[in-house]
């Protein structure tokens, strides 16, 4: 019988049902590669996702306008019930989307559970996105926020000292893009770090890209576009803020990398974990090996979906009240 949960980057023997039936949905749609951004962004809305993770009762969702380089960037406080009193910890969270699609409200229940699981705050991040801001400014967003955090954190009841940091896809790509501007300006690094299915490649060099090259909800053509919006230029593709692969990674934080076995990205976040060991960070990954890209954030239908939100969320646990 096929392992489902894995330490090794490996797809089992056939795909989960209903990851099976999401990537045949995906497959019948327009290829993002026929799109324009907003004509994309616009399928997106119209199709919504009817399998998006469970809402959960918060204590408070807020809403925080702050200044950045950029004007203002809009960042998600989603405080759960549990928390005790005085200083909370955090978890900065940049969603998915290849830097050119995805909304706070469209990853809202996402936040939810992962508050609700981590028993901490969540910070979720509208990062401006591409084709309108390229690959330097969105991760100028994210490092203004981060600093924004650690200069206002106490203000906002959060505990600096205790702050986490990740995202799925694209969002673990930003968030991995604010550590090595950390390093740069020897500032604070976070405490944690959770990167969902990262895409840390964007030379796009790994075999899973052309093993899932097709009909596995997203694909290599959709990876390609992606990065046509997002990049400055071809160049910018070897740049190690960009491919983080390519980076020094001495220094960041103790990391949970999750793949999946049947994602284009999985090989490359594999690899990122196990760059981070050979840089002296300590790192677990865990491969749903029966998933698909995105697999998270239908956790309303897909099981492991939950169950990697419940990994998640005691992970931050641990790392946060041990």
């Amino acid at each position: 019988m096929t392992e489902l949960i894995s330490s090794v980057a490996k797809r089992a023997d056939a795909l989960h049902p209903m990851a099976a039936k999401v990537a045949r949905a995906s497959a019948r749609q327009k290829p993002l590669c026929e799109c324009t951004a907003e004509e994309a962004r616009a399928m997106r809305e119209t199709l919504g996702n009817p399998f998006a993770p469970a809402s959960c009762e918060m204590e408070s969702i807020k809403d925080h306008w702050l200044p950045s380089s950029s004007g203002e960037l809009r960042v998600r406080r989603y405080q759960p019930k549990s928390l005790s009193a005085g200083l909370q910890p955090a978890l900065l969270f940049f969603h998915g989307g290849g830097h050119v699609l995805g909304t706070l409200d469209g990853y809202d229940t996402f936040a939810q559970q992962l508050a609700k699981l981590g028993n901490c705050v969540v910070l979720s991040v509208e990062y401006r996105l591409a084709p309108e801001t390229k690959s330097v400014g969105i991760y100028q967003d994210g490092f203004d926020v981060y600093e924004w955090l650690l200069n206002s954190g106490e203000e906002l009841g959060i505990d600096t000292g205790r702050i986490a940091i990740g995202g799925d896809s694209a969002g673990g790509n930003i968030s991995i893009a604010v550590m090595l501007q950390c390093k740069r300006h020897k500032i604070t690094q976070p405490y944690y770090q959770v990167q969902i299915y990262p895409g840390i490649d964007y030379q796009l060099g790994y075999p899973s890209i052309e093993e899932f090259a097709e009909g596995y909800f997203l694909t290599k053509a959709d990876k390609q576009w992606f990065r046509s919006q997002f990049l400055e230029s071809e160049e910018r593709a070897s740049d190690p803020m960009v491919s983080s692969l390519l980076a020094d990674l001495t220094g960041l934080p103790p990391a949970l990398v999750i793949t999946a076995g049947f994602d284009p990205l999985r090989d490359e976040g594999e690899a990122f974990a196990k760059r981070l060991v050979e840089h002296g960070v300590e790192v677990e990954h865990v491969c749903y090996t029966d998933m698909i890209h995105a697999f998270v954030s239908f956790a309303g239908g897909i099981p492991a979906g939950k169950t990697a939100l419940e990994k998640i969320g005691g992970e931050l646990q641990r790392v946060f009240f041990s």
